[in-house]
């Protein structure tokens, strides 16, 4: 592989993925990946922070390594965990049973190479009588996602999640009870899910939460990823919590929730506190 040919490549490209090269293992791949933001030891990438790289499997071949340049404004959209896509699902039998829409997560990667999957375009379709709308999408590696192989990419996928929570449901009454105050049960249980499921992500662990009955737990956890840009791993979804217990329990400046004033022309103003993120009405 040419790092200095496809450095140069990327910058011409700015804010696009390309590929770099495939290692044999794994460590090799995440070397690199970690290397080449810092430009450590690879002057190709300088100076340090001009690029953004990642590893993925690309399947028998070994991992992939992809790179974009980032350097300059406006600063490209952060590279998604996973992939929503709404998909056709006619059964796997040999028999057909009609038509249904399945909406599914996925890895935000290309199962052949790692590379990055495309944007989900809505397609209307008319079958058995009735309209469908289902997702399209372009790798730009060029290789396509079948519907069926997609199903199965996220049927693989969601058993993973639920072999992680029963486990993880158990695990927790092991590692005893984490300092969270409300949310103790919920940061339990995210521990204990991350450590059955390598690299899980934030939004994979709010939706081990809602299924756990942590609903609120869930949406904060959805709302703090939001505002990083997505970059929030399970385990920092947890510190997060235990953080929010801590300050709801010390903020003073609110009344359950909502910081309520008059303002400077007599209007009475009710909004909800920053600090404490409770779910709650104005008051009246």
């Amino acid at each position: 592989m040419s790092h200095r040919a496809v450095a140069e490549a990327a910058r011409a490209e700015r804010g696009v993925w390309m590929l770099a090269g495939i290692y044999p293992s794994r460590m090799g791949g995440t070397s690199a990946a970690r290397r080449i933001p810092l430009a450590q030891k690879m002057p190709s990438y300088e100076p340090a922070g001009a690029y953004e790289a990642y590893t993925a499997p690309a399947r028998d071949d070994g991992w992939a390594v992809w790179i974009r340049y980032v350097a300059g404004a406006p600063k490209p959209e952060p590279r998604p965990a996973t992939m929503t896509y709404r998909v056709c699902d006619r059964g796997s039998g040999r028999g057909y049973v009609g038509v249904h829409v399945v909406t599914v997560v996925v890895a935000a990667e290309c199962p052949v190479c790692g590379g990055p999957r495309g944007m989900a375009v809505p397609h209307r379709f008319h079958e058995d009588g009735d309209w469908y709308v289902v997702d399209q999408w372009k790798n730009r590696c060029g290789h396509i996602d079948m519907y069926d192989d997609v199903l199965t990419e996220y049927r693989r996928r969601q058993a993973q999640i639920d072999e992680a929570v029963r486990k993880a449901s158990a695990h927790t009454v092991g590692i005893g009870p984490a300092d969270a105050g409300e949310y103790t049960d919920a940061v339990a249980l995210l521990h204990a899910a991350a450590s059955e499921i390598r690299g899980l992500h934030a939004k994979q662990a709010a939706q081990i939460l809602d299924t756990r009955g942590h609903g609120e737990a869930a949406r904060r956890v959805m709302e703090e990823m939001r505002d990083r840009s997505g970059h929030m791993s399970a385990r920092q979804a947890a510190l997060f919590l235990a953080e929010l217990a801590a300050a709801r329990a010390a903020c003073t400046d609110c009344d359950h929730g909502r910081v309520n004033y008059r303002s400077g022309d007599g209007e009475f103003v009710s909004l909800r506190c920053r600090v404490c993120r409770r779910e709650t009405v104005p008051s009246a």
